[in-house]
């Protein structure tokens, strides 16, 4: 006797719930990944305006310069190769948006362009030149609160009370090496981007390829991200408005923090 299929969830909530399986909360981080990039209605996996200076948009970024960003990019790549010859490179964009890349519409010297779009495999050989646009900020992030009542860290979560997302604390794990701050203020916020590492180091791992990596974020020292941003870095993005309520609208809103540039260095190292 077959199992009835499961039906396929019809709206966010009932995706969340499948999400959530048999546990009664998401860490931060998986609820960033399955608010981002669940099927079908995940902010970046549903087919909308994101990028851009149309009232629907929600933000835009460098590329919305059109050509100049695009040159600027391009003479920079040229610089840093020195008397390499553009034209051995494959230049690779990760994370472009639907229907556009980068160079599609300038002269550019590279021997050959290859696009990768959410769903697409990272796979690269050879000579390439690697480009990102807040590609890094668009992974998970994990949320720390210095709690009230514990009057020490906690990881937050997010639970489901009825049809409303809210925050949950759960206890840090023993094996963290964050380094937070032995003492703060209660309700001081850590935001710490570890899918920004995650996927940085699954970029780098792969030795078959070599050349340049360029990625455009924002980010900061952890110094200044532990000791000098008491309210984090974590926030969201609707219709060119930011806010830090990162539990509105689920699935409509774009949700990121600053990235940690000592970790990402000492990943590249």
């Amino acid at each position: 006797m077959s199992l009835p299929t499961p039906k396929a969830p019809t709206n966010p909530i009932e995706a969340f719930k499948n999400a959530l399986g048999n546990s009664c909360f998401l860490t931060f981080d998986a609820f960033v990944d399955w608010a981002l990039y669940n099927v079908p209605f995940g902010y970046y996996s549903t087919n909308r305006q994101r990028v851009g200076k149309h009232k629907q948009s929600d933000f835009y970024t460098s590329s919305v310069l059109g050509s100049l960003w695009a040159e600027l990019v391009v003479e920079s790549c040229i610089d840093l190769l020195g008397n390499q010859n553009p034209s051995d490179f494959t230049f690779v964009e990760i994370a472009a948006e639907p229907g556009c890349s980068l160079l599609e519409k300038i002269d550019h010297p590279f021997g050959n362009l290859q696009v990768i779009r959410l769903g697409d495999p990272i796979t690269l050989t050879g000579k390439v030149v690697v480009y990102s646009n807040e590609w890094l900020d668009a992974q998970p992030f994990k949320h720390f609160r210095f709690s009230y009542q514990k009057k020490e860290w906690v990881e937050i979560g997010v639970s489901l009370i009825g049809n409303e997302f809210v925050e949950v604390e759960i206890e840090l794990p023993d094996n963290h090496n964050l380094n937070l701050p032995p003492h703060g203020q209660p309700g001081d916020l850590f935001d710490w981007p570890c899918g920004a590492r995650c996927a940085l180091d699954s970029l780098l791992s792969d030795r078959s390829w070599n050349g340049l990596f360029l990625t455009f974020d924002y980010g900061l020292p952890q110094e200044v991200l532990l000791h000098h941003r008491p309210q984090g870095t974590a926030r969201a993005y609707y219709r060119h408005k930011m806010t830090n309520d990162l539990l509105t609208r689920p699935c409509e809103q774009d949700l990121t923090c600053h990235l940690c540039w000592d970790d990402l260095q000492e990943c590249m190292k």
